[in-house]
């Protein structure tokens, strides 16, 4: 026979106590009176759990921080949590905790309470930013033109559109800066490997070049520290783009980051050209400078049309399987007028 060597009851005993008396002498969970909760004034990210993270709000990253900073016996285990949070200022915050505790086959409901305190700081990610920490530079180019603003917000809003998602799961990688330059723009990044992806993304978006290049900027755990350069240089032509090359016009209807999708505008038929073998081609026209010219008349192979501007007729080889209307696009270029199909 057992016995509570507390109250006498005969029974199951732990640690020599019966289970009434064993729950109500033992304490199984217990948090300190007051926790210092450190939220960034720039980013409104607070460190719970050694992370930075951003919360909905103040009371939600409170009580995360309470529950986690809770101190539980070891051969206890939790069950259900329940947490209420109470705004005492703007800085404090009462953060109460009912938990159920099992130990063994017994189980009870401890509460605890402690107060958050608020302390204002910044993150590691905007210290870096503020101190305008980079690893790499993406600077983007052209070639053999310039970069029309439409260009430029289009190409950067990709680069900041690439940037958030990865931060999503690394809040470590940000732009530092840009500078926007007369002939392009620089994009200072915190992170090597980041700039490297984002630069070989620009290549296969827009046909374009790149080069890598690399200075020693001082050592960290005894290895050598690098910032690179990555230069991304578009190519001279761009989607839609009308460009002359050896002597023959052509529309481009497809870049890659080998190669580029062209139309020969004298018989519309396609081809396939090296990215590397187009650096001598040059823009003679953009989708802006095509015009509509009047259908004068039509056979199975041509079609014959009134030039917008002379009023000359023009008969212009017609693309198989076009369909012709009262008008069509074309484009003029020393002298000559070139069908361009939609």
């Amino acid at each position: 026979m057992t016995f509570c060597v507390e109250c006498g009851k005969e029974g199951p005993v732990y640690e020599g106590l019966c289970p009434e008396c064993f729950l109500n002498r033992n304490r199984f969970t217990e948090i300190d009176d007051h926790l210092d909760l450190m939220c960034c004034g720039h980013c409104s990210d607070c460190l719970v759990s050694g992370s930075w993270r951003k919360f909905q709000d103040l009371e939600e990253a409170a009580a995360e921080m309470a529950v986690h900073s809770m101190k539980v016996r070891k051969d206890a285990h939790l069950g259900k949590v329940e947490v209420s949070v109470n705004t005492l200022d703007a800085n404090n915050l009462e953060v109460v905790i009912s938990v159920e505790v099992t130990f063994r086959d017994l189980s009870k409901w401890e509460e605890l309470e402690t107060t958050v305190r608020v302390k204002g700081t910044s993150c590691p990610r905007c210290s870096k930013i503020m101190g305008s920490y980079f690893e790499s530079i993406i600077q983007v180019r052209s070639r053999d033109r310039k970069m029309e603003q439409g260009e430029k917000e289009e190409v950067l809003g990709e680069i900041e559109d690439r940037v958030e998602r990865a931060a999503v799961d690394n809040r470590d990688l940000f732009i530092s800066k840009i500078e926007e330059l007369h002939g392009g723009f620089d994009v200072y990044l915190s992170s090597n490997s980041l700039g490297r992806s984002i630069a070989k993304e620009l290549v296969a978006m827009y046909g374009a070049e790149t080069k890598e290049s690399s200075s020693l900027v001082g050592k960290k755990e005894g290895k050598d520290v690098y910032r690179i350069t990555f230069l991304v240089r578009l190519p001279a032509y761009r989607l839609h783009d009308i460009i002359a090359h050896e002597g023959e016009m052509y529309i481009v209807d497809g870049i890659s980051s080998m190669s580029t999708r062209l139309r020969k505008l004298s018989d519309h038929s396609p081809v396939t050209i090296q990215n590397q073998d187009l650096e001598k081609a040059r823009v003679r026209g953009r989708e802006n400078d095509l015009m509509d010219a009047v259908v004068v008349s039509e056979t199975e192979t041509e079609v014959q049309v009134m030039h917008p501007i002379t009023y000359m007729t023009f008969e212009l080889r017609k693309p198989p399987g076009l369909s012709i209307g009262d008008s069509v696009r074309v484009f003029s270029y020393e002298g000559e007028l070139y069908l361009v199909p939609e």
